[in-house]
């Protein structure tokens, strides 16, 4: 049975880190509004007492707009980690790393070029939208339409790639990472040049300020409406607004409002786990593996483990014993997977933020106060 209406001037469907970016930039400006989500932070999955990352790992310096709502728990440091190739393992730091190093050499320098490029987009991304800001810089352009596997060979990186390289950035995509655009393959390279940590997301301190207009429930229809968009939920709850913010995945989007082409998708399953790792593996706090084997383990600082995996179920080959804490599948865990862009403001009074344009936490986060701002902009023109 739906219930009596309620009216919000502005609504936000959607708690992840784009709805939250976009409703705290709307209470700073003392504006009046309300949100829907079905679950505080979204895609950012944590565990049950909000001490591991399921889905967003790690941050990086650079993550400036979000850095005051988190806490670090762990530098990541690449003397933790430790590679298997069938029956070979290694650290990063074995003999074999001295002749990647002319291919380490060219690889570097794009790194710092592609961090200020980077940086400044991010910048230039609170008040712009990400694909003009994208098309107008050559540099960016090229890497976010170019495949990494071109990008591979075009730097001669294939050996350093084969031997290091895919298998922390199968830990980045959960996926082949020649398959990936080569602006995300550079992009998840970032932690090679500047320092990064595990970390725990402050989602109450973040939400408090505007905790009491925030409503837990799943959208399951929009309708457009001479005024604005009535929305109707799980509960069977309805409410109605004159300007909608969907800060949800563009699979769900696509599902509420007229579809757009969006990348490919990307699915993770995992475990958190209490339990006694094998020997073998208890070398280095985080194993990574052959794409062959999709797979990766974590040591977490609480002494617990994440296994993640995409293709078959281990975890009897890396543990002893094991107590299960968390199992799930991400879904989507990302979209990686191709070059499109989505209009981030399709329709009048309609306005998207998520991070199809550019996965990140951090770019979540960014698209949520862009989308805020420009919501705060047409309203003004109007």
């Amino acid at each position: 049975m739906i219930k009596e209406m309620t009216h919000s001037d502005i609504l936000i469907v959607g708690g992840g880190l784009a709805g939250l970016g976009c409703a705290k930039h709307l209470h700073d400006q003392g504006e009046s509004f309300m949100l829907v989500t079905d679950t505080l932070g979204g895609r950012v999955k944590r565990s049950p007492d909000g001490k591991v990352n399921y889905g967003a790992y790690y941050v990086t310096k650079d993550c400036v707009n979000i850095m005051p709502y988190i806490t670090k728990v762990r530098w990541l440091k690449w003397s933790d980690y430790h590679f298997h190739r069938g029956s070979e393992h290694y650290h990063i730091f074995s003999p074999r790393l001295i002749k990647h190093i002319p291919a380490a050499l060219r690889l570097f320098p794009d790194l710092y070029r592609f961090r200020r490029h980077f940086n400044k987009l991010r910048r230039d991304s609170l008040d712009h939208p990400r694909k003009e800001l994208i098309e107008k810089d050559p540099y960016l352009s090229r890497l976010y339409h170019m495949k990494a596997a071109e990008y591979i060979k075009e730097k001669k990186l294939e050996a350093f790639v084969k031997e290091y390289l895919e298998q922390i950035l199968w830990a980045s995509f959960f996926h082949d990472p020649y398959e990936v655009q080569a602006a995300y393959f550079v992009g998840s390279l970032l932690p090679i040049i500047i320092p990064s940590y595990s970390f725990e997301f402050r989602f109450d301190e973040l939400v408090a300020p505007f905790k009491d207009v925030i409503m837990t429930d799943t959208v399951t229809k929009v309708t457009r409406t001479d005024n604005g968009y009535t929305v109707l939920t799980k509960k069977g709850d309805e409410y109605s607004c004159r300007t909608l913010v969907l800060a949800t995945p563009m699979t769900v989007t696509n599902q509420l409002v007229p579809p757009q082409k969006i990348k490919g998708t990307i699915d993770c399953s995992y475990y958190h786990i209490r339990g006694e790792i094998k020997p073998e593996y208890d070398v280095r706090n985080y194993n990574f593996f052959s794409l062959e084997e999709a797979s990766l383990t974590a040591h977490e600082a609480d002494g617990t483990y994440l296994y993640f995996y995409t293709a078959k179920d281990n975890i009897h080959k890396y543990f002893n014993k094991f107590e299960v804490i968390t199992k799930d599948t991400w879904h989507p865990a990302l979209f990686f997977l191709g070059d499109e862009y989505v209009d981030m403001h399709p329709a009048p009074n309609l306005f998207l933020a998520n991070d199809h344009n550019v996965a990140s936490t951090e770019d979540a986060f960014i698209n949520g106060i862009y989308a805020a701002k420009t919501v705060l902009r047409e309203r003004k023109k109007s």
